[in-house]
């Protein structure tokens, strides 16, 4: 299965949720998306991390250039695992 699809959806959500303006998305809202997001990612069992590691890098590699900053949510999910 191609997960590249569901995570580039989600770290783009991340990224639109960040960069709303208050009249946008109520900033409390956007702050609690993220939270329940962040709750769900952490259940990810640590055996899994070391593949969705590689998987995040490399979708970041490929999406660099036309997508910056989901490249750099990306990379800074891969730091993240385990933490």
């Amino acid at each position: 299965m191609n997960l590249d699809p569901i995570i580039m959806a989600m770290v783009s959500c991340i990224d639109m949720l960040d960069a709303a303006e208050p009249d946008e998305v109520e900033p409390s809202y956007a702050v609690k998306v993220q939270q329940v997001m962040g709750e769900y990612l952490q259940a990810i069992p640590p055996s899994d991390e070391p593949e969705l590691r590689t998987m995040l890098l490399r979708i970041a590699g490929d999406v660099s250039e036309e997508e910056p900053t989901i490249a750099a949510y990306l990379r800074q999910w891969a730091g993240n695992l385990g933490e």
